[in-house]
């Protein structure tokens, strides 16, 4: 019954991210967008951004909780929580899914990280289990930064920073492919005309 609570408050929080990643997304904010590809100083500087915003939640639930007198307010409280960690899921999930697109797996494991991330971060147990989660998501934290990502384009997209053929010249070394790297090239092109 204790893992009960967190695992449905996870799934009710992962289900209010995606939503407001969808109207996000509606609205033309490119941050929750998933396609694409993070590098990893990218990733790096993203994940590090990220973790600082999950312990701040940490510290201002702690804080509220400190000045919590009626059963009204601690439930408001826990709403109040909810709230801001299912504002920072769809940023997660952008950022796991793009990193596990530059190493060339599907995005469904960068969302899968993304939820068990809001996982640790909603599950309250004794101190030694709290510290030994926090440490396993700094160390998978620490693997997805040292994965080198692919060099060339794969079919989530180019490298971040790759100089993208822009002049005749370049278009026509296109044609000097192999049809599997023709193949990738169009299913880039195809996605990007589809933003």
């Amino acid at each position: 019954m204790d893992l009960l609570y967190p695992v449905l408050r996870t799934v009710l929080i992962c289900l209010i991210g995606f939503c407001v990643a969808f109207q996000g997304r509606r609205m033309g904010y490119t941050i929750f967008n998933l396609s694409g590809r993070l590098n990893r100083l990218q990733f790096f500087i993203l994940f590090i951004t990220l973790m600082m915003l999950y312990y701040a939640v940490d510290i201002i639930e702690a804080r509220l909780y400190d000045y919590i007198i009626s059963l009204p307010a601690y439930y408001g409280t826990r709403i109040f929580i909810g709230l801001l960690q299912s504002l920072l899921f769809p940023l997660s999930c952008a950022l796991f899914v793009r990193r596990v697109h530059d190493i060339g797996f599907n995005g469904w494991a960068g969302l899968l990280w993304a939820a068990i991330i809001t996982f640790v971060n909603t599950y309250v147990a004794v101190t030694p289990i709290n510290y030994f989660l926090d440490l396993f998501v700094w160390l998978i934290g620490f693997l997805f930064w040292i994965l080198p990502g692919q060099h060339e384009p794969n079919q989530y997209g180019y490298p971040p920073f790759m100089n993208r053929p822009n002049d005749i010249e370049d278009r026509t070394t296109l044609k000097t492919l192999t049809p599997e790297e023709q193949k990738v090239r169009k299913i880039v092109r195809n996605r990007r005309k589809k933003k």
